[in-house]
């Protein structure tokens, strides 16, 4: 066997040009299968982050019929018909107060959200408009490039004040100079106080498609200037740790409930989670499928390019081959020399597969802004036989 490697060796340094042509294509089919592998893997980790928690082991918190709680992930597409009451009932601080379980539950931010166009003089920006609270900087931490973040007595005395993004700041102050500026929103005046980045921006999210939107926040206690006095409000419940996420929403959205009117047939809850992870797997096994799919031909390929070569090792060294034969080598010790060459230059190119598909791996994770989940797939997984395929290959 060891004269099997050595042999082996000695070939493929003899011949290194046709040798690294040979391994490009185990390369390029191993190095893609695992980067698209991590690609949709990490994919799906975003989507659980976005759809199940909002990140930062937090969960949303919606006030919706029971019809539309049961639907899961579509209950955001308003699937209900039965309208909302008449009366949206107040979240007091004497509620959160009391939701606040410890050990479980970390924090709760209430807010409201909605579209709104902010203008500057003739300067104008299409904006996400948030009202929030001070404990909703607690679960999603910005960055503040200019100026200063709200202030704890603006948000008691409800201050017409107002932080914006960088998209909505180079809209609307091209030229700069944007801190203690009155923008108009909802044709109410607010001073800019601050400026701010995301600490996990999505922007560069490839599949999510987050195309640089302006965003602006404002004191929640300043939300009747902006919207009505009915409008339903949005509760962020963050967890200790990331596998109390079910439990923490569900706890206080009991303790929400727990205050509403018995004859209120909307409440609070938690989305549908087993029926949203339903979906998103669904997804990714098709889309694995596909790019799976597509991966494997560049891995066929290989396979085609490293038995050809070995037929013409085969056929350039008859020579060779009839002298071993001559001095009683038996067919079984010619096989094993030439299927030692061929597993030597699979192995190389296998490993070097491996090197390049996660250096790929990572540059992806980089780049669009997903995790990277360096973990075997599961044998449920339909493409876990593309993936053994390749490790066998190797």
């Amino acid at each position: 066997m060891l004269d099997n490697l050595k042999l082996s060796f000695q070939s493929i340094f003899a011949h290194k040009m046709r040798s690294i042509l040979t391994m490009l294509g185990v390369i390029i089919g191993i190095a893609s299968i695992i980067a698209i592998v991590a690609m949709i893997e990490g994919q799906k980790e975003s989507l659980k982050s976005s759809i199940v928690g909002t990140g930062n082991n937090s969960i949303a918190i919606m006030f919706q019929s029971p019809e539309a709680m049961a639907m899961g992930g579509d209950m955001m597409m308003g699937g209900s018909e039965e309208p909302p009451p008449d009366v949206i009932p107040t979240i007091t601080d004497e509620q959160l107060e009391e939701a606040m379980v410890p050990d479980l539950v970390k924090s709760i931010a209430v807010f409201y959200q909605n579209y709104t166009q902010a203008f500057y003089l003739n300067n104008y920006s299409d904006s996400d408009l948030y009202a929030i609270d001070d404990k909703y900087f607690s679960i999603f931490p910005i960055k503040i490039l200019e100026g200063r973040k709200i202030a704890p007595v603006e948000y008691e005395k409800g201050s017409q004040v107002v932080m914006i993004n960088k998209a909505t700041r180079d809209a609307l102050f091209p030229e700069g100079n944007s801190v203690n500026q009155v923008i108009e929103i909802n044709k109410v005046p607010f001073r800019v106080v601050g400026v701010y980045a995301d600490e996990k921006s999505e922007e560069n999210n490839m599949f999510m498609m987050d195309m640089d939107m302006g965003k602006v926040y404002v004191p929640k206690s300043a939300w009747p200037h902006l919207g009505s006095f009915n409008d339903i409000p949005q509760v962020l419940v963050q967890a200790y740790h990331s596998d109390q996420l079910e439990a923490a929403g569900q706890s206080v959205a009991d303790s929400l409930n727990s205050h509403l009117p018995s004859t209120s047939t909307w409440m609070y809850g938690i989305p549908n989670l087993d029926q949203i992870m339903k979906e998103i797997n669904e997804f990714n096994q098709a889309f694995t499928l596909l790019l799976g799919g597509i991966a494997s031909i560049s891995l066929l390929v290989g396979g085609i390019g490293v038995m050809n070569i070995m037929l013409v090792s085969v056929t350039e060294r008859t020579r060779e081959i009839g002298i071993k034969k001559a001095l009683g080598a038996k067919r079984s010790v010619i096989l094993w020399q030439f299927l030692t060459e061929s597993a030597v230059l699979t192995s190389i190119g296998g490993i070097i597969g491996v090197l390049v598909g996660l250096g790929g791996a990572k540059a992806i994770s980089y780049f669009a802004n997903l995790p990277l989940p360096l973990r075997s797939l599961p044998l449920s997984d339909p493409f876990s036989s593309l993936w053994q395929s390749a490790s066998s290959s190797a």
